[in-house]
């Protein structure tokens, strides 16, 4: 057996690279290719293409990078036929990844996703895709299970590698650092850290540190940051040490930031085009992971204009004023999500 994996985007690199690194170790003799980043690359994929450097989302990018997109499709079909690939295995990244399983379906290959696409959430329809052209989809939110359990399509919940990853953390400080984090994408980035920077501007006697990794050194902004702050650059772990709050990029980092048990506001700014498009479809009332899997307004979610400083700001102090109603919601989520070894059965999917 050989795997070929294909993770476009930062946080899927992450996730995908603890299956991988599980394969890797328990059974060395797997061979495995991929496009993804430098964590598939550490966990003993070789990588091919690193594709998470200039990630992109929203329906005006994807228009704008169509050329683009359509050339690295045709490139990974033929880099998956020359390895000799038995199995593809897709994570997230669904605008491409959807693609891929129907192709790869048709090229005799086993195909598994893990991380499916959110379609609980928007374009339902792209569930018959998956069960047609899939022979496993691993999941890693618990709230999916019932989801495609009454489409009677087959789904396995195998656990969250952040809920493991970050079991027992606490970087919780009252009078610790605000933690900035303005996403990995380049237009998540370019909004987010100029309002920021004002926030911090605005708040003179509280420290604040920009988390930003080491993906989006390349795209982050030339401008001057207030003497109240400083840029951490790497895992955000080793960045978030003693924090009284954050203010997050909607993302896979708002459910990292709740499992190390900081207090935060979920913040998003998009291009305005794709956000009209996006509230046509989108059937979710919330747009956090720890809100969905709590199923409940646990984090305060601010967008577009609430996401201006100004408005940053008050929250903020509110958030510091009273954390207590948070931090009894993460003891919820930590609950919901199990304990299980996520990686592990993943892994063993993936090679039965």
């Amino acid at each position: 057996m050989s795997l070929f994996w294909i993770a476009g985007e930062p946080s899927g690199d992450v996730q995908a690279a603890a299956v991988a690194g599980y394969i890797t170790a328990q059974n060395p003799e797997v061979k495995q290719w991929g496009w993804g980043g430098q964590f598939l690359e550490e966990a003993g994929v070789t990588l091919l293409n690193d594709v998470t450097r200039k990630p992109f989302m929203g329906f005006v990018e994807v228009v704008v990078r169509a050329r683009s997109i359509y050339r690295s499709f045709n490139l990974v079909k033929e880099q998956i036929l020359s390895t000799g690939a038995t199995t593809v295995v897709l994570v997230d990244y669904p605008g491409f990844n959807l693609r891929m399983a129907k192709w790869a379906k048709a090229q005799g290959l086993r195909v598994v996703y893990y991380i499916p696409p959110k379609v609980w959430a928007w374009k339902s329809g792209r569930a018959q895709i998956l069960k047609d052209h899939c022979d496993a989809i691993l999941g890693i939110l618990p709230f999916e299970k019932q989801w495609y359990a009454d489409r009677k399509i087959p789904y396995t919940y195998v656990g969250n590698p952040l809920a493991q990853k970050y079991a027992g953390s606490n970087a919780y400080d009252a009078s610790g650092s605000i933690a900035l984090l303005p996403g990995s994408r380049a237009q998540e980035i370019a909004r987010l850290v100029p309002e920021f920077i004002a926030v911090a501007r605005s708040m003179p006697e509280q420290k604040f540190v920009f988390i930003r990794s080491e993906s989006a050194v390349a795209v982050w902004p030339d401008l001057d940051f207030p003497e109240n702050s400083t840029v951490f650059t790497g895992i955000l772990k080793e960045g978030m040490r003693e924090c009284a709050a954050a203010l997050v990029c909607s993302g896979t980092a708002t459910l990292e930031v709740a499992l190390m048990g900081v207090p935060q506001l979920v913040v998003y700014r998009a291009n305005p085009i794709s956000l009209a498009i996006a509230k046509r479809f989108v059937k979710i009332r919330y747009i956090s992971l720890p809100n969905l899997i709590l199923n409940a307004a646990a984090l305060p979610e601010l967008l577009q204009e609430d996401a201006r400083s100004t408005a940053l700001v008050g929250q903020l102090n509110r958030l510091l004023a009273n954390p207590a109603d948070q931090l009894n919601a993460y003891a919820n989520l930590r609950q919901a999500l199990e304990q299980k070894d996520p990686a592990a059965t993943a892994a063993e999917y993936i090679l039965s």
